[in-house]
């Protein structure tokens, strides 16, 4: 059957596919839109589960907070290559999926990997998954794409999000302060870019999991001993080398990134502002 060229349009502004793909369609469909975008939809997963397996080693760290910063949402999307992470197409898919997870109210204060999320129905779309919308873009884009990760704060106080590199790491910041102003803005961004750059893991030395310190001493004992320090000063140098530790892995303990002599406790502590950093969810791209 003969399709005209306006069809074959239409269905392509519809579905994104190819114009040879939206004429077959079409004339598999007898002219039928509905029924040819459905014959692309069919064809287009298809394709998209033989991408399935391929390596995704770029993307975007992609966070959306609502305008009232009391809830907000951050995932890891992953692509094939750095050029399609720059694709209008995937920015939109990344958009769209943090929205979701920032509508939806099962994912309230909630964080782990990208499968816990992909067989929902999208708040916007119920009969749709999100499994689904993502392939629909690998059948439209043409590389495999995976939800890595996501996060999702949902606070009483306020929310800050920093984004660094064009979308290689994102943070998330969860804090307490009397007033929402530009000194505390610009407070809490400083806060945020020391996340970016240092990689902490804890905001509070107190906010280390005794497990952790213990197994930590016990390292750090073990590595003094077989140095050859005599028994009676290790638990001294344990404790003196923990500092370091915490100087690494505890926000407040690290050299601020602005001025080195102070520490970001200090910084946050010394601006009279009476801001509480309470929690940050921190991705890069890689895992990391």
């Amino acid at each position: 059957m003969a399709v005209s060229i306006e069809d074959v349009k239409k269905l392509r502004e519809m579905t994104g596919a190819g114009m040879l793909d939206c004429k077959k369609a079409l004339e598999e469909a007898r002219g039928d839109i509905e029924k040819a975008k459905e014959i692309l939809r069919v064809k287009g997963l298809a394709k998209a589960e033989k991408k399935a397996g391929r390596e995704t080693k770029e993307g975007i760290i992609y966070v959306i907070v609502s305008e009232d910063r009391k809830k907000g949402a951050m995932i890891e999307l992953n692509c094939e290559t750095d050029f399609v992470a720059r694709n209008e197409e995937f920015q939109k898919l990344a958009r769209r999926i943090t929205q979701h997870i920032l509508e939806k109210e099962e994912n309230k204060d909630k964080s782990g990997e990208g499968s816990e999320i992909l067989s929902q129905g999208l708040y916007d779309e119920p009969s749709k998954s999100v499994e689904i919308l993502i392939k629909e873009a690998i059948a439209k884009i043409g590389e495999n794409i995976k939800l890595s990760r996501y996060c999702r704060y949902d606070t009483e106080d306020y929310l800050h999000s920093y984004v660094h590199g064009g979308g290689r790491i994102g943070v998330l910041v969860d804090f307490k302060a009397p007033q929402l102003d530009d000194q505390v803005i610009r407070l809490v961004q400083d806060v945020a870019m020391q996340i970016a750059a240092m990689r902490p893991e804890y905001v509070k030395v107190d906010d280390i999991p005794e497990e952790v310190l213990e197994r930590e001493r016990r390292i750090l004992r073990e590595q003094a001993l077989q140095e050859g320090k005599p028994e009676h000063i290790v638990d001294k140098i344990v404790e003196g080398k923990l500092k370091k530790f915490y100087q690494e892995k505890v926000l407040f303990e690290q050299p601020f990134i602005k001025d080195d002599k102070k520490k970001v406790g200090d910084i946050v502590k010394e601006s009279g502002l009476n801001v509480d950093i309470k929690r940050f969810c921190r991705f890069e791209l890689g895992g990391i």
